[in-house]
């Protein structure tokens, strides 16, 4: 190979080096300059069956069994509200812009996106493979973004604080402590109420309602709004066990043959009374001021 051809050969080889050197630089300043990518794709949660929510004093830890998230806390399952895992997800999943501002340890240190710091979202699929772990650091001076940062990474991004919502829950607002999921005052047909100081049964009559024993007019809009309290009604917390002795019950006769139940236990020295409900396993616990908008004297619901 003559000389000639040999600078020929490597004039074209520096050619290509200089363009490819140039595309590179053009595609990664136009990725610093408008990044716009999701945290979480949906193929990856599809694998997804622990979540991990550090927030400043709470970790909370979120586990799916048989395509259902639950709140795994001192050793125990309870329920989760699916709804609110599933807003997570969705925020984790939306493609956002999501500018660079930062690369150094110090701005790190700065924007609080180190251990002690940070608050955290960890999610791991099958067998604790990692598919998340993403750093929430302090808000922007106008207080609408938040420094992110994914663990493994040295890049500081910021965007709209769609996640602080989440890591500053304590388990109460992940634990689904609703009742009953999923009823409709329509779908109840009557309703029978024991107290310690006596009884009473309501039932449908037309469009109303009446009280058996009693020919007083029964105040329709009280009984409505009282029901759609007990369809809506959730606990302060639930925990196990049951209470010694049941002090109060209310049944729903449902239209479908179906009966939900609520038993209620006598209140204790901090007025907190422990109830059972017959849609679920565990103790719901409910402070006095629940069980007496709950448990109604039958005299509310007179005119």
């Amino acid at each position: 190979m003559n000389f000639k051809k040999k600078v020929t050969i490597l004039s074209a080889l520096v050619a290509v080096l200089a363009i490819v050197y140039i595309l590179i630089l053009f595609l990664e300043s136009d990725r610093r300059r408008d990044p716009s990518f999701a945290w979480l794709e949906a193929s990856n949660f599809a694998m997804a069956d622990t979540i991990e929510i550090y927030g400043k004093n709470d970790l909370n830890v979120l586990r799916r069994i048989n395509d259902t998230w639950f709140l795994y806390e001192d050793g125990i399952d309870y329920p989760a509200r699916q709804s609110r895992v599933e807003d997570l997800i969705a925020s984790l999943n939306r493609k956002e812009v999501y500018p660079i501002r930062a690369v150094s340890a110090e701005a790190r240190e700065r924007l609080g996106l180190v251990d002690g710091s940070a608050s955290r979202i960890r999610i791991h699929g099958g067998a604790g493979l990692p598919l998340l772990d993403l750093l929430i650091g302090i808000p922007d001076t106008m207080g609408r973004q938040v420094f992110l940062k994914s663990a493994d990474r040295n890049e500081i991004y910021s965007g709209e604080d769609r996640f602080t919502f989440f890591t500053e829950g304590t388990s109460v607002f992940w634990m689904d402590r609703r009742f009953f999921a999923s009823a409709s005052i329509a779908d109840v047909q009557q309703i029978e109420v024991s107290l310690p100081l006596g009884a009473y049964n309501l039932r449908r009559s037309g469009g109303g309602w009446i009280m058996q024993g009693t020919s007083d007019e029964i105040d329709v809009s009280r009984v409505d709004s009282w029901l759609r309290g007990i369809l809506e009604g959730e606990a302060e917390y639930l925990t196990t066990g049951s209470p010694e002795t049941i002090e109060s019950t209310i049944t729903l006769r449902m239209g479908d043959g179906q009966n939900k139940v609520i038993l209620a236990g006598p209140d204790n020295e901090i007025s907190i009374r422990q109830v059972l409900v017959s849609d679920s396993s565990f103790t719901y616990l409910l402070s006095e001021a629940t069980y007496n908008r709950l448990f109604r004297e039958s005299s509310y619901f007179l005119r």
